[in-house]
């Protein structure tokens, strides 16, 4: 079947769905949660390195599939030098992103070993002073966007040392104290903006569910509103961290045994700045690239459905896949990347379903989620309305071959049935409000849009 997703059609009338938006999920009135921008801007790519300049047409592929989210990472000699911090390095990066619409989200690179070749973590103080110098420049309302005479955008989102559980060199009373400095550094200029420890892997890699004691260490901090969540990576692999046949690896499960080993009591947000299906095969199990991105399409909604304790509301701040800018040729596991001149009859498997997600759920919010039961979220806004349905084993309690969509509205003609390889069927509904779709395959993921 040919790829279908640039012809997603929106409901011909206009319908006040957006009066029920979110109404049946609570909202945070401290601030911490989702920043409830519209479902396809919650996805986004990284990396954009070192404030590099010449890294506009990753930008051009973010804005071309509608991500609303870029990571720059910073190397150490990049953000700090000679005892201070040089925040000014990104300015040019951030009139590119600002043209695009694309939100920056600024993590600054540290490994332990760096101390191998003299570049020490440093203290509370120094932390602070990076925190301080890059939000008094870069967060909304800051120096250079008031240079720019920018109203309402910068960098809202600040995040330090990426996978500290994969060396697990640097000290546990170093690593809290450095990000407690970022933290209080960054809220001494505004204490709406959110800081959150880089990603960890161990939770993915060994079920370890103290993030190899990091975790444990910066519990204080996640508890008392220092560090607004965590950033979780997923790798979903087909014998090691299996998507088909449990739920044990997906998001919303380990999120919450994070949760429950540190001890957590304040609901906290969830981010994840690399997610992707691992295309490695065994010598008795096959990954394609077809069943890779048949699976990305359910990693994708796991992890933009991650919801609180309660399960009334979305905390999913951002999901990044990870490589986004690599091809399959510089990286055989991640790599979903297509050269800027390639149409999208072209691109990857795995590419062609991010495109389909963006382009089907753009301009929709959450209406309701149930991620730990039926495995279905409802979406509304723009004038249409979209159910999701993990049809998987664990990932659903009613998994079958049929699916009954209930509350289509009623000027609706229309209902798309969308796989990971673009529109299935479609139905006219005129005048129904209920539908129930046969003959799908079990072990995936669908989407159905009224239009």
């Amino acid at each position: 079947m040919a790829f279908k997703y640039k012809n997603v059609l929106k409901i011909a009338q206009p319908v006040l769905l957006m009066s029920i938006l979110l109404t049946k999920l609570e909202k945070n009135p401290s601030g911490s949660g989702p920043l409830y921008d519209e479902l396809s801007s919650l996805l986004g790519a990284g990396n954009l390195t070192n404030a590099l300049v010449n890294e506009t047409s990753k930008m051009d592929r973010l804005k071309e599939l509608n991500l609303g989210w870029a990571r720059i990472n910073l190397y150490p000699q990049y953000y700090y030098s000679n005892g201070k911090p040089l925040p000014v390095s990104l300015d040019t990066v951030m009139l590119q992103l600002y043209r695009r619409q694309i939100s920056p989200f600024i993590l600054f690179e540290y490994y332990g070993s760096y101390a191998d070749i003299g570049q020490e973590l440093g203290d509370y103080d120094k932390w602070h002073a990076i925190g301080r110098a890059y939000a008094k420049r870069y967060a909304p309302g800051g120096d250079w966007a008031r240079e720019q005479g920018i109203d309402d955008w910068g960098v809202r989102v600040f995040s330090a040392l990426n996978e500290p559980d994969v060396e697990r060199s640097i000290p546990f009373e170093d690593y809290r104290d450095a990000l407690a400095g970022l933290a209080d550094g960054v809220h001494s200029v505004d204490p709406t903006l959110r800081v959150i420890p880089g990603g960890f892997s161990s939770q993915n890699s060994f079920d370890d569910w103290t993030l190899k004691g990091y975790g444990t260490a910066i519990a204080p901090l996640l508890n008392n509103g220092q560090l607004d969540g965590l950033d979780l990576h997923t790798y979903y692999d087909i014998q090691y961290a299996p998507l088909n046949g449990t739920y044990a690896n997906s998001a919303q499960y380990t999120f919450d045994r994070v949760k429950q080993a540190l001890g957590l009591t304040r609901e906290i947000s969830f981010y994840s700045t690399e997610f992707n299906i691992k295309r490695r095969s065994t010598p008795s199990l096959t990954m394609t690239e077809e069943l890779a991105a048949k699976q990305f399409l359910t990693a994708i909604w796991d992890q933009l459905g991650v919801v609180s304790a309660s399960g009334k509301r979305p905390v999913t701040v951002f999901a990044m896949p990870w490589s986004l800018f690599h091809r399959s040729q510089q990286d055989g596991w991640y790599g979903i990347g297509a050269p800027s001149t390639d149409p999208p009859d072209r691109w990857p498997a795995r590419l062609k379903v991010l495109g389909l997600v963006t382009a089907v759920a753009k301009g929709t919010y959450f209406e309701s989620m149930d991620p730990r039961g039926k495995g279905e979220y409802v979406l509304a806004g723009s004038g249409k309305k979209l159910w999701v349905w993990q049809n998987l084993k664990g990932w659903s309690n009613r998994t079958g071959t049929r699916y009954r969509v209930v509350g289509i509205p009623g000027i609706a003609t229309e209902l798309s049935v969308y796989r990971w390889n673009g529109l299935w069927r479609t139905y006219p509904i005129e005048g129904q409000t209920e539908f129930t779709v046969t003959g799908l395959e079990p072990e995936e993921t669908y989407m159905f849009l009224a239009k």
